[in-house]
């Protein structure tokens, strides 16, 4: 089942929609050619996958209770697991500390199998 239906550009093209994933809001990516990072392996480009954490990330701090009137990100720390191949990703958020100014939310990208992650973030906000 469908839970958003992208408005923002940056969602419009990484063709991000949300989906019930048992409790709690999943995030999921239909990559496509304009996201490769290796054409030889049809790997999925590294600041594709970052932009995608992020966005899982702040989408998550944008839904919650008290959600912010604006955020920017202020950090970022990938750590990138395995290769993303060319077929959907999903990804889950979960906010770690939100204080006045700043929230930090760890975030996790994966394909197949949720305990086998292709990348995941620990992201700061600047939140106002």
């Amino acid at each position: 089942m469908t839970l958003y239906r992208p408005e923002n550009p940056i969602d419009r093209w990484l063709s991000l929609n949300a989906i019930d994933g048992e409790g709690r809001v999943v995030r999921k990516m239909t990559p496509d050619d304009k996201h490769l990072g290796n054409p030889a392996i049809r790997a999925i480009h590294g600041g594709v996958v970052t932009l995608f954490l992020e966005r899982v990330a702040e989408l998550e701090l944008l839904a919650g209770e008290g959600a912010p009137s604006k955020s920017a990100i202020v950090n970022t720390n990938v750590d990138f697991l395995r290769s993303a191949k060319l077929k959907p990703m999903f990804g889950t958020a979960d906010i770690v500390r939100r204080g006045r100014r700043l929230a930090v939310i760890n975030a996790k990208a994966w394909q197949n199998d949720p305990e086998k992650p292709v990348g995941q973030a620990n992201i700061s906000f600047k939140i106002e």
